[in-house]
C-alpha cells in the first residue's frame, strides 16, 4: 500500500491545546543547548474521566513490562519547540483521539518519525511529517504502514530505510508468544523504506521474547534492546545487526549490568559510547536510572566488546536512582527516553516521586516533562513540562552525520533457503580466562571450559517456540520454552562444524560429548536471515577482534558439504513427556518409563524398598489457607500427582514430579513453600543432563566406545543421597538401551518440558490438589 497523505493545521493545533487547558510550568532551561534551536517530542495523556466525571489513570496498562507497547490513552499531541520563543507547534492537531508512542528525527534534521495509533480501533502504525509547515501553516503528514499490527519503535537507518518493531504474524500459527510472556504477542524487528513504505516491508528472522526501543550506530548497524528469556534467564540485554536484518550479535549486558534491563539507549558522539535507562523489567513504568555504557573494545575502540566486566563497562548517572523496583524517593524520581544533544549533554524525560505501578492505585501519575540532564553536574534541567500529561520521547532538531550504508548481503527472503550456522574451532573460547567458567558432571570435576570442550563431538541445535505453536502457557516445570531438535553437527578434529538449518527461526547451541552430554548450554536466541552465513570463531571466542576467517587455514568443514538440518516442522525431534497426540510415538518419555522403570519404582515401592514421600506446604497468605502436597521419592508412573510451579497449580504425571519438582525446590520456583521429610536429590535438573541425579544412577556409556562409561563404575555417587553407594550400570540392569536413554538425556538437557508440539492435545485435569498416597 502507498504512503497517505494528510494535512494539519498549526491553528487546530494551537485550539487543541488551549482546549485541554493545560497547566505549564517554567521552560527555559539553564543549560547550554547550542546548536538546538527546537526539540520534538510527543505529548501522552495519562487520565480520562468517565460519564460521571470520575477520573479514570492509566499509567500501567499494556506497559507494565519494560518491553510492552500496548498502552493506548487517546489525546496525545505530537510538539515541535522553538526553544528562543516558546512557540509550540501540534504536527497531529486533526487526530484528537490519537496516542503517539515513539519519535525520531532524520539525520538532515528535516523530518520527524513517529508512530501513532488514531483512535481505539486502530492499531500502531508509521507516521512522518516535514518539521516545518507549508506556505498555509500546515503540516503534511504521511502514513507508512498498514494492516491488523502495530508497529512501533520505527527509526531511521542510512539510505532511506525505517527499522522498527512489529506484531506482525510471522506463521499461520500466529505472532511469538513465549512461555513466560504468555498471551501476549511478541514484537519483532522489519524493515520498509520511506519512499515505498509497506511496499517494501521485509520481516527479521525473529527471537522468542520482545524486541523494543531500536537506535542507530554510527557505524551503520541498528542497536535494540531484546528481552532474553531462554530457561533461567529473563532480562533485557543489547544487540546490534546489519540494517538488512543479518548478523544478529550481542552489544551488552551478558556479562553483568548494574540491572535487569538496559533499554532506550542512544549512542553518543563517542562511538560505541552509549547512554540508556537501566530497571526492573517491570513495575516501573519503564523507567529507571541513566547510564553511561562503554562498550569500547581496549584491543581497538572502532569495534564494541561485549565481554567487558561490568565495572568497566557501565557507569550510573543517577546512582540515587533505584535500579530495581522498589520506590524512588522524592527529589531523585526516575528516567525515560534519552537522547544526545550536540554538546554531549542528554536530552531526557524525568519524573519525580515513587515512579512505579502503585501510583495508579493511589491516582497519582507521575509526571514526566523534558529536561537536560548536564552530564558533568550530574542533574536535570527543565525545559517543558505540563502538569498533567507526560513529555517523552524528546528528539533535538539538529543535523547528524548519517551513518555509511553498509552493503546488504542478504539478496533473499526465501524461507526454503538456508541459514549456515557454524564454527571454525569450537574449542577456542574466553569464556575461561576471562570469566572463569568451568564443568563439573560425569568426567568432569570442576574443569576449565576451555579443556571440556576439546571432548565436543556434536554440536546440538534446539528450535525454541512458544505458546502459538504448543498452545500451551506453561511448558511444564520448568523454565524453558518448548524445544525441538533439529540435528546434531559434526565436530571435525580441527573443531570446525557447519550445518544448515531454517532461517529465521529462534535457536540455541549446546556443545556435546562422546555421552551426548551437553558440556555447555547457550543461554542466547541466535537465528539467521536466509542464505546468511553465521561462522563464529569457536565457542564464544574471545570478542575484542574481529574474526576474519578469511585470514583462517581452511577448516576441514569448510571443505565439506554442511550437515542438512533443513527439515520441515512436522519432522524435527521432540520428546513429549507424555500424553502424545500419535499414540505410535516413540519419543514419548513417558513410555520408556512405563516399559522399563515402573514395575520398582511406583506407588508402592521405590527399588527394593516401599515408597517414601516428603511433604510441601504451600500457603495462602490473601486467604491464610494451606494446601499440602505428598511427594513420592521416585515414582516413575503415570499416575497423575498436583503441584503448583511458579504460581501454576495442576496436576503432572508422578514420574515427571519426581524427577523434576526436587530441582524446582532448590532453585525457589515455589515460592512460600516449605518442605518437610528428605528432600530427594534433584533427579533431573531442566538444560543441566550432566549433573542430573538420575542419569548418574542409569550411568550412560559412549557411543564411541561402548565399554567407556560417563561415570566411572564402582566409584561412590558424587550425591550421597543417591541410594546404592557406588555407580553401576544402572540402565543395563533395567534394560534401558542406548537409545532409549539418549532419548532421556535429550530430554532433560533440552529443557525438561513436558508439553512439545507433539503432545498438545487439551486434557481436563481434574484433581484434588492434596495427593496423598
Amino acid at each position: 500500500m502507498t504512503p497517505m497523505v494528510a494535512r494539519t493545521s498549526l491553528a487546530s493545533a494551537l485550539f487543541a491545546l488551549l482546549a485541554l487547558g493545560c497547566t505549564e510550568s517554567e521552560q527555559t532551561p539553564e543549560t547550554d543547548l547550542t546548536g538546538v534551536g527546537r526539540i520534538v517530542y510527543a505529548v501522552r495523556q495519562h487520565t480520562t474521566f468517565d460519564g460521571s466525571g470520575a477520573p479514570r489513570i492509566d499509567v500501567a496498562g499494556g506497559m507494565g513490562q519494560v518491553m510492552d507497547y500496548g498502552r493506548y490513552v487517546p489525546g496525545a499531541r505530537l510538539e515541535i519547540l522553538d526553544l528562543a520563543s516558546g512557540e509550540v507547534q501540534n504536527v497531529i492537531a486533526d487526530y484528537p483521539t490519537a496516542d503517539v508512542s515513539s519519535v525520531d528525527v532524520s539525520f538532515d534534521a528535516k523530518k520527524v518519525l513517529f508512530t501513532m495509533k488514531r483512535d481505539p480501533s486502530d492499531n500502531y502504525h508509521i507516521y512522518w511529517a516535514p518539521l516545518e509547515p507549508g506556505p498555509d501553516g500546515t503540516f503534511e503528514v504521511t502514513q507508512l504502514t498498514f494492516g491488523p499490527y502495530d508497529d512501533q519503535n520505527a527509526i531511521f537507518a542510512p539510505g532511506g530505510r525505517i527499522v522498527f518493531a512489529t506484531n506482525q504474524p510471522y506463521t499461520e500459527m500466529g505472532t511469538r508468544a513465549d512461555e513466560y510472556n504468555h498471551a501476549r504477542v511478541v514484537t519483532q524487528l522489519a524493515t520498509i523504506t520511506l519512499d515505498g513504505g509497506d511496499a517494501d516491508r521485509k520481516l527479521c528472522s525473529q527471537n522468542l521474547s520482545h524486541t523494543v526501543t531500536l537506535f542507530p550506530l554510527q557505524d551503520g548497524r541498528i542497536g535494540f534492546s531484546r528481552w532474553e528469556h531462554l530457561e533461567n534467564v529473563n532480562d533485557v540485554k543489547l544487540f546490534a545487526m546489519n540494517p538488512d536484518c543479518t548478523q544478529m550479535v550481542a552489544l551488552g549486558g551478558q556479562h553483568g549490568k548494574p540491572g535487569n534491563s538496559i533499554v532506550q539507549v542512544v549512542e553518543s558522539e563517542t562511538p560505541n559510547v552509549f547512554y540508556g535507562i537501566v530497571t526492573n523489567r517491570d513495575n516501573t513504568i519503564q523507567a529507571g536510572s541513566l547510564v553511561r555504557i562503554d562498550a569500547r573494545s581496549a584491543v581497538d575502540p572502532a569495534h564494541f566488546d561485549e565481554e567487558k566486566s561490568e565495572a568497566e563497562t557501565y557507569t550510573l548517572l543517577t546512582p540515587a536512582v533505584p535500579t530495581g523496583d522498589e520506590p524512588s524517593a522524592d527529589g531523585v524520581g526516575r528516567y525515560r527516553a534519552p537522547s544526545v544533544l550536540p554538546n554531549g549533554d542528554i536530552l531526557v524525560s524525568w519524573a519525580d516521586g515513587p515512579v512505579n505501578d502503585l501510583n495508579e492505585l493511589i491516582h497519582t501519575p507521575p509526571d514526566y516533562g523534558v529536561y537536560v540532564f548536564d552530564v558533568q553536574r550530574r542533574r536535570p534541567q527543565l525545559v517543558k513540562n505540563y502538569l498533567d500529561t507526560w513529555e517523552l520521547y524528546a528528539k533535538p532538531i539538529a543535523k547528524r552525520e548519517e551513518p555509511p550504508i553498509l552493503s546488504s548481503r542478504q539478496d533473499t527472503v526465501d524461507a526454503s533457503t538456508p541459514t549456515t550456522f557454524g564454527s571454525i574451532d569450537v574449542r577456542v573460547t574466553s569464556l575461561g580466562f576471562k570469566h572463569g567458567e568451568t564443568v563439573s558432571g560425569a568426567q568432569f570435576d570442576d574443569t576449565p571450559i576451555e579443556e571440556a570442550l576439546r571432548h565436543a563431538v556434536k554440536v546440538r541445535i534446539i528450535e525454541g517456540f512458544s505458546s502459538e505453536a504448543a498452545q500451551q502457557t506453561m511448558f511444564g516445570l520448568t523454565m524453558a520454552e518448548g524445544a525441538a531438535l533439529l540435528g546434531e553437527a559434526t565436530v571435525y578434529a580441527d573443531g570446525s562444524w557447519r550445518a544448515d538449518i531454517p532461517p529465521y527461526i529462534p535457536v540455541h547451541l549446546q556443545p556435546i560429548d562422546e555421552f551426548d552430554l551437553a558440556i555447555r548450554n547457550q543461554t542466547t536466541w541466535i537465528q539467521g536471515m536466509p542464505g546468511e552465513s553465521r561462522i563464529c570463531g569457536g565457542c564464544h571466542e574471545d570478542r575484542s577482534r574481529p574474526n576474519e576467517t578469511a585470514s583462517q587455514q581452511l577448516t576441514i568443514a569448510s571443505g565439506k558439504d554442511p550437515d542438512d538440518f533443513m527439515i520441515p516442522v512436522s519432522e524435527r525431534t521432540e520428546y513429549p513427556w507424555a500424553y502424545a497426540d500419535d499414540p505410535a510415538n516413540e519419543n514419548e518419555i513417558q513410555k520408556i518409563l512405563d516399559a522399563r522403570c515402573v514395575s520398582c519404582h511406583n506407588e508402592t515401592t521405590n527399588g527394593n524398598q516401599p515408597q517414601q514421600y516428603y511433604r510441601v506446604t504451600l500457603m495462602d497468605e490473601a486467604t491464610g489457607t494451606e494446601t499440602v502436597y505428598e511427594i513420592p521419592r521416585l515414582d516413575l508412573s503415570s499416575r497423575e500427582i498436583t503441584v503448583t510451579y511458579d504460581n501454576d497449580t495442576r496436576p503432572w504425571p508422578a514420574s515427571y514430579v519426581s524427577l523434576f519438582y526436587p530441582a524446582a525446590l532448590s532453585m525457589g520456583m515455589v515460592e512460600d513453600g516449605t518442605v518437610e521429610g528428605t528432600l530427594p536429590p534433584a533427579w533431573a535438573i531442566p538444560s543441566d543432563a550432566r549433573n542430573s541425579a538420575v542419569l548418574e544412577k542409569l550411568n550412560v556409556t559412549s557411543w564411541l566406545d561402548p565399554s567407556r562409561y560417563a561415570w566411572p563404575l564402582g566409584e561412590p555417587f558424587s550425591n550421597p543421597d543417591i541410594a546404592g553407594g557406588t555407580r553401576t550400570d544402572h540402565a543395563a540392569m533395567a534394560g534401558l538401551t542406548r537409545e532409549e536413554l539418549q532419548k532421556l538425556i535429550r530430554a532433560i538437557d533440552m529443557g525438561g518440558q513436558f508439553y512439545a508440539r507433539t503432545n498438545t492435545a487439551f486434557r481436563p485435569f481434574e484433581a484434588d490438589p492434596v495427593s496423598a498416597p
